[in-house]
């Protein structure tokens, strides 16, 4: 596969943000989306993202490339200071058109940029499964910050998935990769883990469930921050602040689905390391 042009790189970003398998699973973003007139969320600040920066840090630049290739995911005013979804969200079946990946090399938590190490990486992975089937989405799974070496790969529909899982192994750059397709790596987490107590963790941000749902994590937090009398710590609170900061870019740049079976294979993991 050729190697993109920058304003091919910075469409196919865009793209994403906007798409449905991302928007409604993006908090940062979908507070943008949901809490702007009509929709329209300043171009200025979507070219903010690390992504894009990475790529250029000229709006004009930006704003050229995005011209020159009509969406069918977004749209620009005729300002061009604006830009907005088309059209409404629509939930998918990420499961059932998705892979699951292992075997990826991984990043030094303590080089220089690691960020930028991961975000190269994600990109390896999704040019190197489009040349087998058209890449949605490509979610790094995370053990708090440090990456795993595995990944779900999201592809345009489950037969698309199936026939990626049937390659089963393959090589990328030196590593051998273990495919599995994302239904059956669910069953036979579950499986492994059915006589076992689950542990509980707050799930991701999703646009489609209710509100109440989406924020039991910050209820959760907020009581973490009193003492036994009831009092608020206020140096809980700054370090819930800071942890937030830390987490701010990553919530803008990719998404994360996680389901119980993932939690449980976390702890597993945790427990072998031990």
């Amino acid at each position: 596969m050729a190697a993109r042009t920058d304003d091919e790189k910075i469409r196919k970003q865009f793209n994403f943000y906007f798409s449905d398998s991302n928007l409604p699973y993006d908090k940062f973003l979908w507070t943008l989306h949901s809490n702007a007139e009509n929709g329209w969320i300043p171009l200025s600040v979507i070219a903010g993202f690390k992504r894009i920066q990475m790529i250029t840090t000229d709006l004009d630049v930006v704003l050229k490339a995005l011209r020159e290739q009509e969406s069918d995911v977004y749209e620009i005013d005729e300002e061009g200071k604006n830009i907005r979804r088309k059209g409404q969200v629509v939930e998918q079946d990420h499961v059932s058109r998705s892979v699951h990946v292992k075997g990826f090399p991984l990043v030094d938590v303590d080089a220089e940029k690691p960020a930028d190490k991961l975000i190269e990486l994600q990109d390896k992975i999704d040019d190197f499964f489009n040349e087998k089937a058209k890449v949605l989405c490509t979610r790094l799974k995370k053990d708090g910050r440090k990456f795993k070496g595995t990944a779900y790969v999201e592809f345009e529909n489950p037969e698309q998935a199936k026939k990626i899982a049937e390659l089963k192994e393959v090589d990328f750059d030196g590593h051998t990769l273990t495919i599995l397709y994302r239904p059956e790596y669910h069953k036979l987490k579950a499986e492994e883990y059915k006589d076992k107590p689950s542990q509980w963790k707050p799930r991701q941000f999703n646009a489609f469930r209710p509100q109440n749902d989406n924020y039991k994590r910050k209820r959760t937090d907020s009581h973490k921050g009193q003492n036994k009398k009831g009092k608020f710590n206020k140096n809980n609170k700054k370090s819930e602040e800071k942890k937030e900061e830390e987490n701010k870019e990553e919530s803008k740049e990719e998404t994360k689905e996680e389901t119980k079976e993932e939690t449980k294979e976390e702890k597993k993991e945790e427990e072998n390391k031990e």
